[in-house]
């Protein structure tokens, strides 16, 4: 048998009164598959999808019930008829399954060669885990999508997220200029050793209305009010920035949703790049289409997960890249939390309360091992 999470019914995962997340025993996978490795996990990522997943607010829902996550690190443990020398049992590992099945003590990846990669040497396990989704997505987004090139500028919001640090990263490795959007002294700190040029408290972009103080509390590494008073000053304040952005910015990269989504596009240059990255903020923003005429402006959509199967070959050269970057130090996963598997709940409240800086991990192999920052 497999110890694992299991989402039992749909609801808020975050409290156990809810009922909604439980460990159970589950059997185990007889065989691996040719192509395939087991695995035994060490941790497994906390992703915004996994909260909207157990809430039914995802736009892939999963027969109940189910095991959440999508990207872990591990050991080993066997390996299909068909494995290259690639892999062997005793390597650790990190990688993806599209569709959730993270958070266990054990789990079987059917092609090893496309949802795994080689932890390098000197990478924890626990910030292996954390990588491939963020990572990747922010790869995709700024490499394949928006093109980016050296010298042009990015704006990031919610760069305090694990997306958003991700974002933030890769746009420094590829030569661009970053203006990174989060809220408080401590998430601002880590967008700038994290490589951001300038950073902006999304506290002070708020404009409140008149008699209403400027409120407090969470957010989704970025800010995440859906009031019209919410990041209202973001335009001012980037092309304030520097003679470079008073243009605007080359490319929007957002996954806050809401008045970030509303405001950042008034940012964008003539010609820019708009990456639609998710909606943390719990609220999905519309465009009017005459300011993407007007500034001849491209807006993405940018849906990660998809690529394994839309665009396999995509998929894959984009975790070869984030990979060698790891590996040659131009890439630090930070870890803020990390919960044992009995204690997933208080992991998705975390996240939930926009507490993390970089990213929440489950531990699935022994006890957790508290808060703090992960050393590569």
């Amino acid at each position: 048998m497999v110890r694992a999470l299991r989402c039992v019914k749909l609801g808020d995962p975050t409290r156990l009164s809810d009922g909604v997340l439980r460990v159970d025993d589950v059997p185990r996978v007889d065989v691996v598959p040719p192509e395939g490795v087991r695995v035994a996990v060490h941790a497994a990522a906390l992703n915004f999808a996994d909260l909207l997943q157990c809430r039914g607010l995802y736009q892939e829902r999963p027969p109940l019930p189910f095991t959440p996550g999508g990207e872990f690190s591990g050991v080993i443990t066997e390996v299909g008829d068909a494995v290259t020398s690639a892999f062997k049992v005793g390597d650790a590992v990190a990688g993806v399954l599209v569709g959730g099945g993270a958070m266990a003590s054990e789990v079987v990846v059917p092609r090893a060669s496309a949802q795994c990669f080689a932890v390098p040497s000197g990478v924890d396990l626990s910030a292996a885990a954390a990588f491939p989704v963020a990572y990747g997505t922010a790869h995709v987004a700024l490499a394949h999508r928006a093109r980016l090139r050296a010298g042009q500028t990015v704006l990031v919001t919610g760069a305090g997220g694990g997306v958003g640090m991700a974002a933030v990263q890769i746009a420094k490795a590829m030569g661009a200029t970053v203006i990174a959007v989060a809220r408080g002294e401590e998430k601002l700190d880590a967008c700038a050793s994290a490589g951001a040029d300038y950073c902006l408290d999304s506290d002070a972009l708020r404009t409140p209305p008149r008699g209403e103080e400027r409120g407090s509390g969470g957010d989704s590494g970025g800010g995440a009010s859906s009031s019209s008073a919410a990041f209202a000053g973001l335009r001012k304040a980037v092309t304030a920035l520097a003679p470079a952005t008073r243009r605007g910015v080359d490319v929007f990269f957002d996954n806050v949703g809401g008045a970030a989504f509303k405001s950042g596009v008034k940012c964008v240059a003539w010609g820019g790049q708009v990456l639609v990255i998710g909606f943390a903020s719990g609220e999905i923003p519309t465009l009017a289409m005459n300011v993407p005429l007007v500034k001849n402006v491209t807006v993405h959509g940018v849906y990660w997960g998809s690529y394994a199967t839309g665009d396999p070959a995509t998929f894959q050269a984009s975790a070869r890249e984030t990979t060698r970057l790891l590996r040659e130090g131009k890439l630090r996963v930070r870890v803020s939390h990390s919960f044992a598997l009995d204690d997933a709940s208080e992991a998705f409240r975390a996240l939930a309360e926009r507490r993390a800086i970089g990213k929440v991990v489950v531990t699935c192999q022994g006890e957790g091992a508290g808060v703090g920052a992960a050393k590569l």
